[in-house]
C-alpha cells in the first residue's frame, strides 16, 4: 500500500522551483504517493499583509538559490522587481488544479516552473498561457474557460485552508499522516525515513 505525502508548494517560491526534481525523485524512488497541493493565499484571494524586506535575510535568499540552482545545473533568473513587485499567481495555480485533473501535473508543474523562474518570465502576460498551452499540447481556450470557473476558485480556497489547518506556513512543505516537514533541506531526511519504512522500490 503506498504511502500518501501531501506536497505543498507554490509558484510564487524559488525554493519550491528547485526542490521540484528532488521531489518527482521521491516518487519514482519510494512507494508512495504525492497529493500535490499548490498553495498560495495570494492566489485563494486571501489578504496578504505587507511585511517588511531584510535586506540581509533577501541577500542571503538570492546568495543560497543560486548556490542550490548551480549545485543541480539549472537555470535561475529572479522575475523582475521580485520580491516587491510579485507577480499574480491565480491563473497558475488553478492551473495546476486543472493540469491534475487532465493527468499532465508533472509536465505542468516543470514547464511553468521553468518558465517563472528558470526565465524570469511574468505568468500575468498575455503570451504566457499561450505558449504554456501550446507546449502541452492543449486547447488554449477549453483550459482558460476552466481555470477562470467559479469551482476551480473554490477548490484553490479549499488547498489553502486546508494547508492552512495543516499549520503550513511556508513551502514546499511535506505533511505526512498530519505531521509538517517542511523544506528544501529536509528532503534527504525524507528519503532517509521513507527507506526506513521500507517503502524503497524495489529495483
Amino acid at each position: 500500500m503506498k504511502l500518501n505525502v501531501e506536497v505543498y508548494y507554490s509558484f510564487q517560491s524559488p525554493y519550491s522551483y528547485l526542490a521540484l526534481e528532488s521531489i518527482y525523485d521521491l516518487a519514482s524512488g519510494f512507494d508512495i504517493e504525492l497529493l500535490w497541493q499548490p498553495f498560495s493565499a495570494k492566489a485563494s484571494g486571501q489578504p496578504v499583509p505587507s511585511t517588511p524586506i531584510i535586506p540581509e535575510k533577501l541577500s542571503y535568499l538570492f546568495e543560497d538559490t543560486q548556490r542550490l540552482a548551480n549545485e543541480q545545473g539549472i537555470p535561475l533568473v529572479f522575475p523582475e522587481g521580485w520580491p516587491e513587485n510579485e507577480f499574480d499567481p491565480g491563473r497558475i495555480t488553478r492551473g495546476a488544479v486543472i493540469a491534475g485533473d487532465m493527468g499532465i501535473q508533472m509536465e505542468y508543474n516543470y514547464k511553468v516552473f521553468h518558465k517563472v523562474w528558470g526565465l524570469g518570465q511574468n505568468p500575468s502576460e498575455e503570451n504566457f498561457m499561450n505558449e504554456l498551452c501550446d507546449e502541452l499540447d492543449i486547447d488554449l481556450g477549453e483550459f482558460l474557460s476552466k481555470i477562470s470557473s467559479s469551482d476551480t476558485r473554490e477548490r484553490v480556497k479549499g488547498i489553502y485552508k486546508r494547508g492552512k489547518k495543516a499549520m503550513v506556513f511556508d513551502t514546499p512543505t511535506f505533511v505526512i499522516d498530519k505531521e509538517r516537514i517542511f523544506g528544501i533541506d529536509k528532503i534527504p531526511y525524507l528519503n532517509s525515513r521513507l527507506e526506513r519504512l521500507g517503502l524503497k522500490k524495489k529495483a
